[in-house]
């Protein structure tokens, strides 16, 4: 985003608009779908499976994933996203909604990447802990 905005609002508005209709053609939709299906599956599954700290972590990985990347996508991202892509880039509203836009669409991507981080982290954890304690 930051290079979006060295450049002019609606030059910045183009070139976002260009991203997210290629973000749509991409895996990154069948990713960020997968792996909230599966994350929350295999947290089900586990719960037969696995004990101990193992599927304490097993469990939080979805439920740091679906609110904090799968949600904030869907509800805070897209919308807007989608709201961009309606307006003309050359245009005062275009512009005004960009300053707003560019704010709130970073921000909530740092936190989704924060999300992204933790909940990696937490499959990281668990995967020692299966190992170290002999549960796989």
């Amino acid at each position: 985003m930051s290079g979006l905005l060295k450049t002019t609002p609606a030059g910045g508005i183009e070139a976002m608009q260009h991203i997210n209709r290629d973000v749509i053609k991409t895996q990154f939709v069948a990713g960020i779908l997968s792996i909230a299906l599966f994350s929350a599956l295999f947290a089900i599954y586990s719960v037969t499976v696995f004990e101990g700290a193992a599927l304490t972590t097993l469990i939080l990985a979805p439920i740091v994933y679906l609110p904090s990347v799968f949600l904030m996508t869907m509800f805070g991202n897209v919308p807007m996203n989608n709201k961009l892509e309606r307006l003309d880039h050359s245009t005062a509203e275009a512009e005004a909604y960009w300053a707003e836009y560019s704010r709130k669409w970073t921000r909530l991507n740092h936190l989704r990447s924060l999300g992204s981080i933790l909940t990696a982290g937490l499959y990281i954890i668990a995967a020692i802990t299966l190992i170290t304690s002999g549960q796989v």
